[in-house]
């Protein structure tokens, strides 16, 4: 798969630079819309949370020597009415939105954003399956009508010796029985409280699609922003404000893993992002295994030979890859750096057989056709 051979890539190349960092890996989702599996979509069939039990339990923990930190940016309890309607009462709604919270258990979930949609099945009923979990909810500028926060502002997850302040935001949320205060002065008094005891600082925040706000002059104590609301994903090759916080979109239903690999030298000093660079050379790499793919037993120069315009681009592709090899090695040994991915959980993915077995019982437990739920799975 060229997300996993990606990832390889990454860590020989990390290896290759003798680099002597702490290593430390976020997963964020976001806009998960009560998906158990795939999103049903009919040419490509994305998401599932065995698959991406599956991918945590391999690809991210070989490569970190630890338990990634798992996010959601929020709206991860309840169907959409634009995405993925699934004509369930309230009650089978919440069903399924009880046992997502168990499932992302499983999966040791750390941190999940309360999203505008999460309000669906009611503020009492968002309290209570809230409170009964070992997963933090967290929301910075949600208020009851007493002006009293719904759910803790912040949680703070140490990993390896760093402190990681997350807070969790809401622009989108409309409810009659919540007080939506202004998510940037909430979200900058929130920072105030942590940034002296923290190392990196993360925000997951729920945005509308229409949201003009700058989010990096808004927030410029970030270090990272995950966000919900908006339906679109980041590539890694997007090119980043290096003076202020990265800013990943993870799609929705599920079909994607945003995945932050970041490698600290001073948690104090600046993160470059290394992330188009190395997408540029992953780029190179599957081109010339394409080109090469006409004939595997010729070289590039035998297979191409009489097309000088063919010959011109290998030879600059090689020459590109090579300078930015040597670029990323000097950025690994002298600098703090991020690498970011993103990873479609794809039909030919491996399910994890304890999250699989969960489901299904969930769903052989459900007095409604949970497999069916509006949707093909």
């Amino acid at each position: 798969m060229k997300k996993s051979i990606l990832l390889l890539l990454c860590s020989v190349l990390i290896a290759q630079a003798n680099i002597n960092q702490t290593h430390i890996t976020m997963v964020s989702t976001s806009n998960v819309f009560s998906e158990f599996y795939d999103c049903g979509c009919p040419n490509n069939p994305l998401g599932g949370l065995a698959r991406k039990a599956h991918f945590i339990n391999t690809a991210m923990i070989d490569m970190s020597k630890q338990n990634p930190i798992l996010l959601d940016a929020g709206n991860m309890l309840f169907d959409s009415n634009e995405v993925n309607p699934d004509q369930l009462s309230l009650k089978d709604k919440k069903y399924k939105a009880e046992n997502l919270v168990k499932a992302m258990e499983l999966l040791n979930h750390n941190v999940i954003n309360v999203g505008s949609n999460d309000f669906k099945g009611g503020l009492d009923f968002l309290k209570d399956v809230t409170s009964r979990t070992t997963i933090k909810f967290v929301s910075a500028n949600l208020y009851d009508k007493n002006e009293e926060l719904l759910f803790s502002p912040y949680h703070i997850v140490s990993s390896k010796g760093v402190d990681i302040g997350i807070v969790g935001l809401s622009e989108a949320t409309k409810h009659n029985s919540v007080i939506n205060k202004d998510f940037v002065s909430e979200g900058n008094k929130n920072i105030d409280k942590i940034i002296d005891s923290v190392d990196i600082v993360v925000i997951l925040i729920d945005i509308s699609d229409n949201n003009t706000i700058d989010l990096a002059n808004a927030f410029p104590r970030a270090d990272y922003i995950f966000l919900s609301g908006v339906k679109y994903f980041t590539e890694p090759k997007t090119q980043q404000r290096q003076d202020g916080p990265f800013i990943y979109a993870g799609g929705i239903q599920g079909k994607r893993l945003s995945i932050v690999n970041l490698y600290l030298k001073d948690p104090k000093m600046p993160i470059t992002d290394a992330s188009p660079s190395y997408s540029r050379i992953n780029y190179i790499s599957n081109s010339l295994n394409r080109y090469k793919s006409r004939d595997p037993s010729k070289t590039l120069n035998e297979i191409y030979a009489g097309q000088p315009g063919m010959l011109q681009l290998i030879n600059n592709y090689k020459k590109e890859a090579k300078d930015l090899e040597e670029f990323l090695k000097k950025e690994f040994n002298s600098n703090n750096f991020n690498l970011f991915t993103i990873i479609p959980l794809e039909k030919s993915m491996k399910e994890d057989k304890k999250v699989a077995a969960f489901v299904k019982k969930v769903a052989d437990n459900a007095d409604f056709p949970f497999e069916e739920d509006g949707h093909q799975h």
